[in-house]
């Protein structure tokens, strides 16, 4: 076995469960970043973006999306809000997200997300 196939999927770049985060209250940010596999750019942003529609009006808390893709077409962006920390974990542990994962996986190297507390919100998302 290779060493990237020892690497997990997902990376998680911030603390999601920690008590800072289960102690906010107010809406949160996720900032994704993904890698996707050689080739497979436009097969994840096909995929991904039909799993909006599919998921539209079923994961509690879920205000919005974007997608961008990098300049160099390296990376895939995903920006997600949800109305609480509580809602977003609770999409994280439910049978919804890990469909969705193993959905999107044949496309991806590598998703590193993070969750923000939103500081400062101007326009739409």
């Amino acid at each position: 076995m290779t060493e990237a196939a020892n690497q997990p999927m997902i990376v998680d770049r911030t603390d999601n469960l920690g008590a800072r985060a289960s102690s906010m209250s107010g809406q949160v940010m996720l900032v994704n970043l993904f890698t996707p596999k050689d080739g497979m750019t436009e097969a994840f942003v096909a995929a991904q973006t039909a799993e909006y529609l599919r998921l539209m009006g079923k994961v509690t808390g879920w205000i919005g999306n974007r997608l961008g893709r990098a300049v160099d077409g390296s990376q895939v962006v995903n920006v997600a809000v949800f109305d609480s920390m509580a809602n977003y974990n609770a999409w994280r542990d439910s049978q919804l997200f890990a469909d969705h994962v193993e959905i999107i996986r044949p496309f991806v190297a590598q998703s590193a997300p993070g969750m923000y507390e939103i500081l400062y919100s101007a326009g739409e998302i």
